[in-house]
């Protein structure tokens, strides 16, 4: 297969600077089925315009990436930077996404119960590899291996360490795969234009070995985190949107009945037949009569109802355990308030945070760099403004009801258990 140069028109960062060894990848069904796996999942069923897809997510990242190498080009040829380093973030980015099923993450909380060990990220490596056999795609194995322990943010072999922490950065927290989607997905939910990734990227080093960002960024780092944390709450966790989640994951359950998503998993070619569109199927009654109705309770918009909220507060130490427990046991707990059958309740834990520490603030982790100085920087308590967050984590938990006619009696369930429980 020819590799083409092209440069779409993307609606975040005009022309696209995807190199020509990205499109023999591309342009395969596999890589293509993410057009339709939708960004958001079941938020675009509470926001209209959220519909964008991991395509377009992805080629933004391997944009970045790009962008990101040459910049490191430009501003430090003491990296000598040789062509398998962007080779390896660029693809790394380009295919972070490539192993997510129906729905993303909602089809991971299915499989992980009989397949504790799998995730997406490892299946998107293996997809990676299905790809360049399967269609005599030109990239050396080596680099097509350390781009798969890129897309999960680990280190490879002789390669400078720096390298598989620019897709997926599990220490600080900062990586083109968030810029990207803060950038996309505050566009198509908040109406917000901007999200200032360029600056991130020009003020990016690397210093001891370790990627840095220059300290005139704390503001813009501080926002990015800050932005994070506030789309959680306000887009990725919205009630309706949960409450769509909650339906798609029961259908699932009746979908893996037909399909056996553990065994689904171990096939790429098998794997990558299926998308959102399983939801169309669905309707159509492919998958029995169960996986039918929820699917249609879906399009009429006959949703399970929330009966509840709760945030546990920070420091209660013991609410924290509880509302993390399996939700069935929660659930169990509620309807046994008022002799309810506990089959009607789902409990759906959250966890909001502000960076991977919940006890510290994120800044005091993250490395900066100044002009004139060679090694890193890390701030102290007294550097950051006072206007803080009082807490840098939180638990929660929402409850919904699949029976939307016992909605009255479940919410009294829920405020007595809420009044009654000893952990709240």
């Amino acid at each position: 297969m020819s590799a083409r140069t092209h440069s779409p028109q993307d609606q975040i960062y005009g022309p696209l600077n995807i190199p020509s060894y990205c499109w023999p990848i591309i342009d395969t069904p596999e890589y293509q089925r993410l057009r339709y796996v939708a960004q958001l999942g079941p938020v675009q069923y509470v926001f209209p315009s959220a519909n964008h897809s991991r395509f377009e997510h992805c080629l933004g990242c391997a944009h970045l990436a790009s962008t990101l190498m040459e910049h490191f080009e430009q501003t430090q040829p003491e990296l000598n930077i040789k062509p398998e380093y962007k080779q390896i973030v660029v693809i790394a980015s380009l295919c972070h996404d490539l192993g997510h099923g129906p729905y993303s993450h909602l089809f991971d909380e299915i499989v992980r119960p009989s397949c504790p060990t799998w995730d997406h990220e490892e299946m998107g490596g293996e997809i990676l590899r299905y790809i360049v056999k399967t269609y005599n795609v030109g990239i050396p194995s080596d680099i097509i291996e350390a781009a798969c322990a890129a897309i999960k943010g680990e280190e490879y072999g002789d390669y400078p360490k720096w390298l598989f922490h620019i897709i997926a950065d599990k220490k600080f927290d900062i990586d083109i795969d968030k810029f990207d989607y803060l950038a996309r997905d505050m566009n198509r939910t908040l109406h917000i234009s901007k999200f200032e990734y360029d600056r991130l990227i020009v003020n990016c080093r690397i210093t001891q070995g370790k990627l840095s960002w220059r300290l005139s960024e704390i503001p813009t780092i501080e926002r990015l985190f800050f932005n994070r944390n506030d789309m959680h709450n306000r887009v990725y966790k919205h009630r309706v949107a949960l409450s769509i989640g909650a339906m798609i994951e029961n259908m699932f359950q009746y979908i893996n009945e037909h399909l056996n998503f553990a065994e689904l998993i171990k096939d790429p070619k098998e794997y990558c037949k299926y998308d959102d569109r399983i939801i169309f199927l669905a309707e159509l009654g492919q998958f029995g009569p169960e996986a039918q109705k929820i699917a249609m309770d879906i399009r009429y918009r006959r949703l399970y109802k929330c009966v509840g909220e709760l945030r546990v507060r920070p420091g209660n130490v013991q609410g924290e355990t509880y509302s993390q427990l399996p939700p069935s046991k929660i659930g169990d707990d509620i309807a046994a308030t008022m002799n309810l059958d506990s089959s009607i309740f789902k409990v759906i834990p959250l966890k909001f945070r502000y960076g991977i520490s919940k006890n510290k603030h994120p800044l005091l982790e993250v490395p900066f760099w100044k002009p004139g100085c060679e090694e890193i920087i890390n701030l102290q308590p007294e550097d950051i403004s006072a206007i803080v967050p009082a807490y840098f984590a939180e638990t929660a938990m929402r409850v919904f009801i699949t029976d939307s006619s016992q909605l009255s009696v479940a919410k009294q369930a829920f405020e007595k258990w809420l009044t009654t429980s000893p952990f709240f």
